[in-house]
């Protein structure tokens, strides 16, 4: 019988799904001055845009990445089987 030594990386799905909720309600907590920012015309303000979307894909993408790990789901390989 084949044993799975790798172990399941739940703490950091924990710690990465805390960023991300901390994250969201960051910004809906304070949606007058996040869209204030957001919506202003300009180079430097389109940067601003472009980190946070990118901070936000990286939370999130980090998350939902440990949180399937800890589930124990594998993509399927080549063949089905």
């Amino acid at each position: 019988m084949a044993t799975n030594t790798k172990e399941r990386p739940v703490g950091k799905a924990i710690i990465w799904g805390i960023i991300t909720v901390a994250a969201y309600l960051a910004v809906f907590l304070n949606v007058d001055t996040v869209m204030g920012y957001l919506t202003r015309g300009g180079g430097v303000f389109a940067v601003i845009v472009l980190v946070t979307a990118l901070f936000f894909s990286f939370v999130h993408g980090a998350f939902a990445n440990y949180l399937i790990e800890s589930l124990g789901l594998k993509p399927l390989t080549k063949g089905g089987h």
